[in-house]
């Protein structure tokens, strides 16, 4: 009875979650597209880089508990911080695939009836049409005459939005801007598929097609942090050394995990697992913030690229990969696609 007092205290731990292995997405990048990508991105890092970039990387390198933790606001933006352009896509959801799970996801993905989609979202047009993307202000897709019901979807990327409040954010994107209307309840009803089969880890917020052009998680400004006391006597090998805390990495993009970072390297992030969210979303928590005020004033009706046609829709592999040229320079940084799906064009 001595112990009764004790009985119960204790939590159990936690079970840990498989990792996120792929998503579902529109790329965005197409033959079409690219050119006027490239030159927007660069366009972009030339003039939001030029200032104090340091501010990035003024951060403590010690703390001995959670309190002790800050955050970086810098008005600038980290150039690691910007998408590679071959990166760009809409995600349509993300998911935690064993090899059976992840054939499945490419037999469903081979077999989706893509006219019949466009056909029944070009029904609902009118009921997409006043459809609120909340950050933005703005619809997502403005109606205007009827396409032919398997026209190829044709969008423009404008403007630049915070996820978060301007003055303490995270992640700047892209909204796409259907003419036809049917975008939206086109990758409604393909996300809803691949529901109904159990192959995206489930979540409950509304689906914001946007294309991240900027995420700090990615930033490789901030100087590794040791992890408290207590955890660091958890980490010790068995060799004696201590074993430093990697940084959270979590959606769309759990993408940063394996974009090619050796282990050890200062800002290598761990395999990111079901249910976290890659620095994306409202609830995003990147140490590096921005006031972007300004840049979103600058940036508000800037044109990344217009009159594209989507060609494709894919499953992907988390962590955009480094394409190197025969010098081993980094050249590009691209998502493995492991399936896809022609769209009209």
């Amino acid at each position: 009875m001595a112990g009764g007092k004790n009985h119960g205290r204790g939590k159990p731990p936690a079970q840990k979650k498989p990792p996120l292995t792929h998503f579902l997405c529109l790329p965005l990048v197409t033959r079409d597209s690219k050119p006027q990508l490239q030159a927007s991105v660069e366009k972009f890092k030339d003039i939001v880089t030029t200032k104090n970039e340091q501010t990035a990387s003024k951060d403590g390198d010690s703390g001995d508990d959670e309190s002790s933790k800050s955050e970086t606001i810098t008005s600038s933006v980290h150039p690691k911080a910007i998408r590679p352009v071959g990166a760009l896509h809409c995600t349509l959801g993300v998911m935690s695939l064993d090899q059976n799970k992840l054939e499945e996801a490419k037999e469903l993905l081979r077999h989706i009836d893509i006219p019949l989609m466009l056909q029944h979202a070009s029904s609902q047009k009118h009921e997409q049409a006043n459809v609120t993307d909340v950050g933005a202000g703005e619809p997502l897709v403005k109606s205007s005459e009827s396409p032919p019901h398997t026209a190829p979807l044709r969008i423009d990327l404008r403007g630049l939005v915070s996820m978060h409040a301007p003055q303490k954010t995270s992640i700047l994107y892209s909204a796409p801007v259907d003419q036809t209307g049917r975008l939206y309840p086109f990758c409604l009803a393909v996300q809803e598929r691949f529901k109904g089969l159990d192959l995206l880890v489930k979540d409950d917020r509304k689906l914001k097609l946007h294309a991240t052009i900027v995420n700090t998680i990615y930033a490789k400004g901030r100087k590794q942090r040791l992890p408290p006391k207590w955890k660091m006597k958890q980490q010790t090998t068995t060799s004696g050394q201590i074993a430093l805390a990697s940084s959270p990495e979590g959606l769309a993009g759990g993408k940063a995990a394996a974009s090619g970072d050796k282990a050890g390297d200062e800002t290598s992030p761990k395999k990111p697992e079901q249910g976290e969210v890659e620095g994306h979303g409202p609830n995003a928590n990147a140490p590096l913030k921005i006031d972007a005020t300004s840049i979103l004033e600058e940036f508000k009706d800037f044109v990344w690229a217009e009159n594209f046609v989507l060609d494709r829709i894919a499953i992907c592999e988390m962590g955009a990969k480094k394409i190197t040229n025969d010098e081993g320079g980094v050249v590009a940084e691209e998502y493995t696609e492991v399936a896809s799906v022609k769209l009209p064009t």
